[in-house]
């Protein structure tokens, strides 16, 4: 069994890079990537602590793509797998990506402050987050420690949408890679271009969405994928629909069109009851991705 798609808290997760490999040997998980959002400063470290351990760590990354609603890009994310984390040029535009990154999540802050007089800072955000990766989750886990009475009637998931595209406190980034640039990065770093978690998408038609991905240069997708424990499909009535439906769907997919299968349980750090192997990925995987 195996685990392509793992955060650390170099990103949003909970653990170190040297913490999954230790949480993941226990599980008896033969493989896992580090894919972090927007960063790859805990490769190294993923990799060398891996080193004289009976398991295989691949290095790897996350990006987040530039929202292009017109072509049904919104929200999405693209998995970088075995890429050199020492390149200059993918060091240079994760600082381009890093410092927008950084910048969208001060300026939400500044809006659920200023415009919806939430109790919230972003230096209080920050300081529950690594250096460079503040996240949405971070923005709502102060939301919800500070305003409990003013956000009582809010789920969630619902704060989530609140600050994501298209929510009422939403602020899009100064800079953000497309789906090509990110593609072209992963592919220069010697990496494979996999779709991440495609079921999550709100998209007219996924398999036209995945054609124009393989046409962007994707070369893998992601099956196996714990839908039923992320959003939009946890807790609710559609939980166990997506977990038993999206897999298949794009196992197919993936067969239809040649693609690299991978997979993973998108591990933050024990939240949602999640562990390392949650979705039980298949070692064959590993032949095309090594």
């Amino acid at each position: 069994m195996i685990d392509l798609h793992l955060h650390s808290n170099k990103s949003d997760g909970l653990d170190s890079p040297s913490q999954l490999i230790d949480k993941a040997l226990k599980s008896n998980i033969k493989a896992v990537a580090l894919t972090d959002h927007d960063t790859i400063d805990g490769n190294h470290e993923f990799v060398t602590y891996a080193e004289d351990k009976n398991i295989i760590a691949i290095s790897g990354i996350e990006f987040s793509i530039k929202h292009e609603p017109d072509r049904d890009i919104k929200d999405v994310h693209i998995v970088g797998l075995n890429i050199d984390f020492r390149s200059k040029d993918l060091k240079s535009a994760l600082k381009l990506q890093s410092d927008g990154r950084i910048k969208q999540k001060e300026d939400i802050c500044k809006r659920l402050r200023n415009e919806f007089g939430y109790n919230i800072s972003f230096e209080e955000v920050r300081s529950i987050a690594s250096e460079n990766s503040v996240g949405r989750p971070h923005i709502v886990e102060i939301l919800i420690k500070n305003n409990q009475n003013l956000l009582k009637e809010y789920t969630k998931n619902e704060l989530f949408e609140m600050i994501s595209l298209g929510g009422k406190a939403y602020v899009d980034r100064e800079y953000e890679a497309n789906l090509e640039e990110a593609i072209h990065l992963i592919d220069n770093a010697g990496g494979i271009p996999i779709l991440a978690h495609p079921g999550i998408y709100k998209v007219n038609d996924r398999e036209a969405f995945v054609k124009m991905c393989i046409k962007a240069g994707i070369k893998g997708i992601e099956i196996e994928y714990p839908y039923d424990k992320n959003r939009p499909y946890y807790n609710t009535d559609k939980a166990s629909w997506a977990q038993n439906y999206f897999p298949a769907y794009y196992s197919k997919i993936a067969d239809k069109y040649e693609l690299i299968k991978s997979g993973g349980s998108d591990y933050h750090g024990g939240k949602k009851n999640m562990v390392i192997g949650q979705v039980k990925v298949p070692d064959d995987y590993l032949l095309k991705i090594l």
